[in-house]
C-alpha cells in the first residue's frame, strides 16, 4: 500500500495500489559441507613488498576452511579475471609513465644534467627525449 500526500494541511489519502517485487534469484556457489560456499579474494602475495598487491584469483571458499579454484566450475572466468587484471595493469602502467614523466621534467628543469639521470635511474637513453616532451 503506499500512501500520498497533498499539500501540508491535507491528510494522507490511502491509495489501493500494491507494488509487487519479483522474487530475485541469486546465484549461490558450489555446496560443501552441506552448505554454499562463498568467494573469496584469494591468498595475498607479497612479490614486492613496498606495493600492496590484491589477489589475482578468486576462489570458492568453505566455512570449514576448504578452498577451490572459482574456474574449476567455469573455466572462462578465468579469462575474464585475467584480462581484467591485464586491463588494470595496463591503466597503472600508464599513470606511472605520466609520473616518471613529470618527475623527469622537473628534475631536469631544476637543473639536473638529463643523461646522468636517466643512467642513475635506469631509464635508456633512448627514452630522454620522449620523457621530455
Amino acid at each position: 500500500m503506499t500512501v500520498a500526500l497533498r499539500e501540508p494541511s491535507s491528510t494522507p489519502v490511502a491509495e489501493n495500489t500494491v507494488d509487487i517485487v519479483p522474487e530475485q534469484v541469486i546465484p549461490q556457489g558450489p555446496v560443501h559441507c552441506g552448505s554454499h560456499m562463498a568467494i573469496s579474494a584469494g591468498p595475498s602475495y607479497d612479490s614486492m613488498q613496498w606495493v600492496a598487491v590484491e589477489p589475482i584469483w578468486p576462489e570458492w571458499a568453505c566455512g570449514c576452511g576448504f578452498r577451490m579454484d572459482i574456474d574449476a566450475l567455469d573455466p572462462v572466468s578465468g579469462v575474464w579475471i585475467a584480462a581484467l587484471r591485464r586491463q588494470s595493469l595496463q591503466h597503472e602502467l600508464a599513470i606511472a609513465q605520466n609520473t616518471l614523466q613529470l618527475a623527469f621534467k622537473k628534475a631536469v628543469d631544476a637543473g639536473v644534467d638529463p643523461r646522468a639521470l636517466a643512467e642513475v635511474t635506469g631509464v635508456p637513453a633512448t627514452e630522454i627525449d620522449s620523457l621530455l616532451q
